[in-house]
């Protein structure tokens, strides 16, 4: 199963409250780019279930992905929220994963610095990355190890690569 773990696209610098900080115009560029790539890297544009955080600026990236990318569904997750601890999202992402046996790609839009850690949770080398605005990672996920390997990663500003 794919699993993606992106990080929002670029947001305002403040605002009343962290919640609801809006994406610039420049990360609605930025996750629409990111969608376009996704779609390319995957060789189609159908995302089976996104995990969301409820903050704006992730809804907002998710909408912005959804002109590019088909996704099936959307959930709204409260456990991917910036200082939600990676272990228990891990075990939150493993009971969707259980529950819906028959997807094949499953995106997570968050924050830093949860999606770092989350990368390290997930993967079985224990791998872990910092994310740009609108970075994300592709990990080829087996929910009977409860893990993953690193497949791709994009991010912005930066040549785009595939591992081998």
């Amino acid at each position: 199963m794919k699993l993606i773990v992106m990080r929002h696209g670029e947001a305002e610098a403040s605002n009343t409250s962290d919640k609801t900080r809006n994406l610039t115009a420049y990360g609605r560029r930025q996750a629409t780019d990111a969608g376009k790539w996704l779609a390319t890297v995957l060789g189609n544009s159908d995302i089976s279930l996104a995990l969301v955080s409820p903050y704006t600026r992730t809804q907002q990236t998710c909408e912005c992905l959804n002109t590019v990318l088909n996704i099936k569904q959307k959930v709204d997750v409260a456990e991917l929220v910036p200082n939600a601890k990676a272990y228990i999202t891990h075990v939150v992402l493993d009971g969707f994963l259980r529950e819906n046996p028959t997807l094949d790609s499953v995106i997570l839009v968050s924050h830093m610095p949860l999606i770092s850690f989350l990368l390290d949770e997930l993967l079985s080398n224990r791998q872990a990355s910092l994310f740009d605005t609108s970075s994300m990672a592709i990990i080829d996920y087996d929910i009977n190890t409860n893990s993953g390997v690193l497949k791709a990663f994009y991010h912005p500003c930066m040549q785009q690569f595939e591992l081998k």
